[in-house]
């Protein structure tokens, strides 16, 4: 059962800016939707943006960023170069803190994590300078020329940038929520004006899809507030987006699998993520994350050999697969063994994952899961040590709640309500 907090319909926010976090542009040109100064450079400007996005995805960051140097040299007046700038900085930082791992997101686990985000200062400054100077661009536009909707579109991105950063670098939930509101509200102006402008069905159907999932007492306090949601259609914005979009096709497709996912619809979520892990090769994440959907639908057999694939490939500096985080694979393969019952070998592999020196998160699920296989090997005392080191750790409220259960009930039997696969 979902904990209610104040904080919950902010972090329901801040999911849903992420998600927006950049313009995946698909090749090809986009239908003729502006009119004034974006004619200027919208067209023209839309290689360069699919090259640098490409690049991004992929966590080719140095190669983005060249791309987007070039952008902001040949397009001053353009809020897209700036705005990439941003979402290079967001897309580091979201990668090191979890925050682009879909399943981190498939229950409230993530927003309930109170770890330290890993973001330097001259990051932080960089990002703020790069998104106060793409919105001042946008600005301008706006004031030229009120009617340029890609610039309309640009300015609710801007703001989707913002609830994602503030979200999950920040943890301030409030203003990750006001930003996200304010998104939504630019892009539904651009389908006022153009209902075919398919990229801006993305905000808005976050937003509609993220109000209607909160519980119902929450629901009933966002309608005060003059907020509502209705899933089915912000399910089906986000996929027409996905579908027709050519500036933020590729967000909305990573949106869809995180929904999948909370929908218990794990078909959808695995065609979507499969898409994005072929068009993308050099990222990690996409492929650990259509490895974790499989897992955590009991297909244990089918996640361990793609697992095992991966590792070698990580072990061989395959793409950007150094950029792994730390004790993730090694989780992910002691659960394949773990949900069979194959204990000595899922203690191996938490054993091992252990030994990479994991990050906080990542290290409070493997002594978890750790304990889990040390109980299903009879070793009560040295799971109640794992169990124990998750509680002393903390920095995770639903892993301690689970660890303290399992203290008086022993693995499987004992296994709390949503840390077993369906």
């Amino acid at each position: 059962m979902m904990r209610i907090t104040l904080a919950t319909p902010a972090r329901v926010g801040a999911l849903a800016g992420l998600i927006l976090l950049a313009p995946g542009l698909a090749r090809g040109q986009p239908p003729d939707h502006v009119q004034g100064s974006s004619r200027a450079y919208g067209d023209e400007a839309l290689p360069l943006e699919t090259e640098a996005y490409q690049h991004l995805f992929n966590y080719d960051f140095e190669a983005a960023e060249e791309i987007f140097e070039r952008l902001d040299d040949q397009f001053p007046d353009f809020a897209a170069g700036p705005y990439g700038h941003a979402a290079v900085i967001w897309t580091k930082v979201a990668q090191r803190v979890g925050a682009m791992r879909g399943s981190s997101h498939r229950g409230d686990r993530y927003w309930e994590q109170s770890g330290v985000s890993l973001v330097t200062d001259v990051e932080e400054q960089f990002f703020e300078d790069q998104l106060e100077e793409a919105k001042r661009r946008g600005e301008r536009v706006r004031q030229r020329d009120p009617g340029d909707l890609l610039n309309l579109y640009y300015l609710g991105a801007v703001e989707s940038i913002r609830a994602a950063w503030d979200g999950t670098v920040q943890r301030a939930y409030f203003s990750a929520g006001r930003a996200m509101r304010r998104a939504a509200g630019l892009h539904r102006e651009v389908l006022a004006a153009d209902p075919d402008f398919a990229d801006a069905y993305h905000a808005p159907g976050a937003q509609d899809y993220a109000i209607a999932t909160l519980p119902r007492a929450l629901r009933m306090l966002a309608f005060l507030f003059g907020m509502r949601g209705e899933k089915e259609r912000g399910l089906d914005w986000v996929a027409r987006t996905a579908r027709e979009g050519q500036r933020s096709r590729w967000g909305a497709l990573w949106a869809l699998v995180l929904f999948m996912q909370r929908e218990e619809r794990p078909d959808d979520a695995l065609t979507a993520v499969r898409t994005l892990r072929e068009q993308f090769p050099r990222n990690p994440d996409f492929a650990l994350e259509e490895i974790g959907i499989r897992l955590h639908h009991g297909e244990t057999a089918e996640a361990r050999d793609a697992l095992l694939v991966f590792i070698e490939r990580r072990d061989a500096g395959f793409g950007n697969y150094h950029l792994t985080t730390r004790g993730i694979p090694e989780l992910r393969l002691g659960e394949s063994w773990l949900f069979e019952e194959s204990w000595e070998e899922a203690e191996a592999a938490f054993s091992q994952g252990l030994q990479s020196s994991p990050p906080p998160d990542v290290r409070l699920m493997l002594h978890f899961r750790r304990g889990n296989a040390r109980d299903g090997l009879g070793q009560r005392q040295p799971a109640l040590f794992d169990y124990n080191r998750v509680r002393q750790l903390g920095g995770d409220k639903v892993l301690e709640r689970w660890a303290k259960d399992l203290r008086k009930t022993p693995w499987p039997e004992g296994a709390p309500e949503g840390s077993r696969p369906h």
